[in-house]
């Protein structure tokens, strides 16, 4: 496989992150959200040529193809790989290789995104360096992770520490607010507008959702009449949009820096 190094996660799967449905409404509308926000993102401007960053099943890369795209993917696991290839039937090119080193020539891509996957990379700065090199002058990358200092992580922290000091039994399992195990960093919103390698610049970052996992808000969202319940998500995610320091997650645009 090209481009494999140690400590690459090649086993990952999305229940070791989320567990698997029926998710409740917040979760239904974050799943929706994500994607629905990097496509907008990514697809400003005129149609050109898009690659999809650790792409896994191709969800991200269908939406931009139907925005008219020309869809490039790779990830670092061959099986998800493969799935992207029979999933566009050949239509897409699919690349077997880590973020980290890009196998493309400099200037090759009008956009790169990169959703759920930049914390998860093992040399983050890398794959930064390597979007302002393969981007063209004129492109942008969207990047998107979730926001472990989000409103909802510091709210559900701080009620499980009051929990135990209180001596009431509380879950042992991992908490959201807590990093998965798969992960190689802390994901935050400082973090990440932190990452930007010397040839990029940040454009814009974009907040998605508040309260999301939080169980209080889950419960009464479930409880509320459905118009009502996405009315109040659809509010909370347009606030989040406004401020992503509290969002549950983080989308951030970049283009190359000019001065590079």
């Amino acid at each position: 496989m090209s481009g494999a190094k140690i400590g690459v996660d090649l086993d990952w799967a999305v229940d070791e992150d989320m567990p698997p449905g029926p998710y409740p409404r917040d979760s239904r509308f974050v799943f929706r959200r994500v994607p629905e926000l990097v496509t907008d993102e990514a697809t400003r401007g005129r149609p050109g040529r898009v690659l999809d960053v650790a792409c896994g099943l191709g969800g991200q890369m269908a939406l931009l193809r139907e925005r008219g795209w020309e869809s490039w993917g790779l990830d670092a696991s061959w099986p998800l790989a493969h799935h992207c290839q029979q999933r566009f039937e050949g239509e897409a090119p699919l690349v077997c290789a880590t973020a980290e080193s890009l196998p493309f020539r400099d200037s090759s891509f009008d956009r790169i995104v990169c959703q759920g996957s930049l914390d998860h990379f093992p040399r983050p700065h890398a794959f930064m360096q390597e979007i302002a090199r393969v981007l063209r002058p004129d492109g942008r990358a969207v990047i998107g992770i979730s926001n472990f200092d989000s409103l909802s992580c510091r709210l559900g922290g701080a009620l499980f520490a009051l929990s135990e000091r209180w001596g009431r039994p509380v879950y042992h399992g991992r908490s959201y607010w807590d990093i998965p195990s798969n992960h190689t960093f802390r994901g935050t919103y400082r973090g990440l507008i932190g990452l930007g390698a010397p040839g990029l610049q940040l454009v814009a970052c974009r907040g998605i959702s508040l309260l999301w996992l939080f169980n209080r808000w889950t419960r009464l969202a479930e409880a509320l009449p459905a118009p009502l319940a996405w009315s109040a998500l659809t509010m909370l995610d347009q606030i989040a949009y406004r401020l992503p320091s509290l969002a549950d997650l983080v989308v951030s645009v970049w283009r190359p820096n000019r001065r590079s």
